[in-house]
């Protein structure tokens, strides 16, 4: 991957965002200077690279590599790029893995830096089931000058800060825009919980008021406090209380379907 530009659209694209460079056998922890485009927080200066396959763990369909944002210790990763123009809209993408866990998640914090802008911030989360693609709109280029894109470890699943966060299939330019769930999630939602069909519940089926998930992801239902996230399948996961409690919920547009941690069945109608 090169940081030319594509047609006259004012997009670049980020360099080794596939983290292809350098090639590796298994694995490298590789220095920094050897990982083109990247640079890194990491107490040893290294860069952890896997290739699709090692330890079980397959890169998303069209990659053959990934990074580990943790090497030796929590870091961040992060890469600055030029060109996109000023007033163009533009935003970025990338494709997250946990390690250590299907149910526990592992954290990573993107920030955008934009010139004298306030930082664009958020924090995402994910297991290992899966890898989940992440696509989001940052809003209105400030100025001609280059933009910082970082990626911060915040926590593992494993407890370890040189185990965890799977990062691969980086972009930012001024073509990504997310799917149109992404922008359509945030309202009230008329929550309805099905306990009848798993041992773990009350075996009831229950009204439960009003949730409200909000524009900064932000999610409130009765005394609870939570953050949601969407991917590019329009899979809504809730995180309630740190993990007390996750839902991992469907998006047609207007519902809410899917199942909690311990098996509920839960419906939200907007």
């Amino acid at each position: 991957m090169t940081a030319a530009m594509v047609g006259t659209t004012g997009a670049f694209a980020v360099e080794n965002g596939d983290f292809s460079i350098p090639a590796v056998q298994r694995m490298k922890q590789a220095p920094q200077a050897e990982v083109k485009g990247w640079k890194t927080t990491d107490g040893a200066k290294v860069i952890e690279i896997w290739q699709s396959g090692f330890n079980n763990v397959k890169a998303p369909p069209g990659f053959k590599q990934f990074a580990e944002v943790n090497a030796t210790t929590h870091s961040t990763l992060s890469q600055e790029v030029s060109g996109i123009r000023a007033g163009s809209q533009y935003g970025f993408s990338f494709f997250h893995r946990g390690r250590h866990s299907p149910t526990e998640a592992d954290s990573i914090e993107v920030t955008v830096k934009d010139g004298n802008a306030a930082p664009w911030k958020k924090v995402f989360t994910t297991t290992s089931a899966d890898w989940q693609n992440y696509v989001i709109s940052v809003g209105t280029k400030n100025g001609d000058g280059p933009v910082t894109l970082e990626f911060r470890s915040v926590s593992t699943a494993s407890g370890d800060p040189s185990i965890g966060n799977f990062l691969t299939g980086v972009k930012l330019d001024s073509t990504i825009k997310p799917p149109a769930c992404v922008a359509n999630v945030p309202g009230e939602y008329k929550w309805s919980t099905d306990n009848t069909q798993t041992k773990l519940g009350n075996g009831k089926l229950e009204q439960l008021g009003t949730a409200k998930l909000n524009a900064d992801n932000s999610a409130t239902h009765l005394s609870r406090k939570g953050v949601w996230q969407i991917n590019t399948k329009c899979q809504v996961t809730i995180n309630w209380e740190n993990s007390k409690f996750v839902d991992v919920l469907d998006f047609d547009g207007k519902k809410l379907s899917g199942k909690n941690q311990i098996g509920t069945i839960i419906t939200g109608m907007k």
